[in-house]
């Protein structure tokens, strides 16, 4: 019982690569960033995006870095802006609005292996918990960029160094995404710290030709649904440039490759005056506000305003399944018992409330079938109604339960822990 019992807490974080938060296909959060003063709306920071205009974004950006954990419950300004992640939670206007979170790693991955950041790993996971919303965590955001000299090996003992001590804690509001500089780097696997440690594939989208082919491509080969972490039309000054030549040359490029592929579910635009920040005068960054351009404004707020785009609402975080994930036991692949071609990464979720009633719920559109047996073969429950949804009271029984689930014809097998 006790092997099982530490199966089960095992992945309570990562929930085994499961696409945690991925809206519908079609279907793309809207996100904003990356500091206080670019997404504005709060006291101080009055002159960004928010304060022009009428909705408020699915989700934040900002930054921490486990050297300090600076930037998460205290103001930072690295020279690219003040970030502060508590100030979006104490603000009633980001309530509904969930937080994305740069994990900066770079000469710190020797430290989180020897285990001398456990601690500030703790703090930082205690805190997306008390969140109490969606958090996407990059974790060593842009590991192929050569500025950061990533060491490929120690990258991924890292990241799953970092998602163990989430699964000790059962940090079960966080998705881990795994984001790309977006430059197409051949053998871009070699950071990868594998499907059952990543929830989402990230890139970002600057200029160039053919962003994020690379990411593209993957999350094709591993099932995964892709957030652009990181957009902002580098060398445009859209304050004072034409708006009809940036829109042409960047923005509408941009919005047909998210709308062109059904795995780009999220848009992270980073809305700031590069020129005015210490990190980046004279890099040729420009001016990505597009606040300050007429006829891109109008643009933009025309194109977010459609259908495919989700904002912040009083039903965004039932929408993401956040109580779905923050009850889930386990989705895992491990126990699966099937035919190896089947892609059993995002079928299921189990889950259990107080009254010792397990929840089974189809992740996709699949229909599910289900027997269930105890650990002694006796059978419990069946049904072979078809069905997205199965609710299954197990009153007064105890210890482990076998599940026999049947989607699209292949059988799967997955032990649960009833009360």
């Amino acid at each position: 019982m006790m092997i099982f019992r530490l199966t089960l807490l095992g992945q309570s974080s990562a929930h085994f690569g499961a696409p945690k938060f991925a809206p519908e296909d079609g279907q793309k959060l809207l996100i904003i960033g990356q500091d206080l003063g670019a997404v504005g709306g709060l006291s101080g920071y009055a002159d960004g995006y928010m304060d022009f205009v009428d909705h408020i974004p699915a989700g934040v950006t900002t930054y921490t870095s486990l050297n300090t954990l600076a930037g998460l419950r205290t103001t930072a300004n690295w020279g690219s802006g003040d970030v502060h992640a508590e100030a979006y939670l104490e603000d009633e206007k980001f309530d509904n609005s969930t937080i994305a979170i740069g994990l900066y790693l770079v000469d710190q991955l020797d430290n989180v292996l020897a285990g001398n950041f456990d601690g500030r790993i703790d703090l930082l996971g205690n805190w997306i918990k008390e969140s109490q919303r969606p958090v996407f965590l990059r974790i060593g955001y842009e590991f192929d960029g050569s500025w950061n000299s990533y060491n490929s090996v120690k990258f991924k003992e890292a990241w799953i160094h970092i998602v163990d001590r989430f699964d000790d804690l059962e940090v079960r509001n966080v998705a881990y995404v795994w984001q790309s500089a977006g430059i197409n780097t051949p053998n871009i696997g070699r950071w990868y710290p594998g499907d059952e440690y990543v929830n989402w594939l990230g890139y970002s989208h600057f200029d160039g030709q053919n962003n994020g082919q690379a990411i593209r491509t993957f999350a094709n080969e591993h099932d995964k649904p892709i957030m652009i972490a990181e957009a902002t039309p580098r060398g445009r000054d859209l304050e004072i440039g034409d708006g009809r030549s940036h829109w042409n040359a960047w923005f509408d490029p941009m919005f047909k490759s998210v709308h062109n592929d059904s795995r780009i579910k999220a848009l992270s635009y980073i809305n700031v005056d590069w020129n005015a920040q210490a990190q980046w005068i004279g890099q040729g960054w420009g001016d990505s506000r597009v606040q300050f351009n007429e006829l891109v404004f109008q643009s933009w707020k025309e194109e977010v305003s459609g259908e495919a785009w989700i904002m912040a609402s009083d039903s965004l975080f039932e929408l993401m399944q956040l109580g779905l994930w923050n009850d889930s036991l386990m989705t895992d692949t491990k126990k699966v018992l099937a035919s190896p071609q089947v892609n059993t990464s995002s079928k299921y979720v189990i889950s259990k409330d107080a009254d010792n009633v397990i929840q089974l719920r189809s992740i996709s559109s699949d229909r599910i079938a289900v027997s269930v047996y105890d650990i002694s073969g006796i059978h419990i429950y069946e049904s072979f109604v078809s069905s997205n949804h199965h609710s299954i009271p197990m009153g007064n029984i105890k210890g482990v339960v076998i599940f026999q689930i049947i989607i699209d014809n292949h059988v799967f097998r997955h032990k649960v822990l009833a009360r």
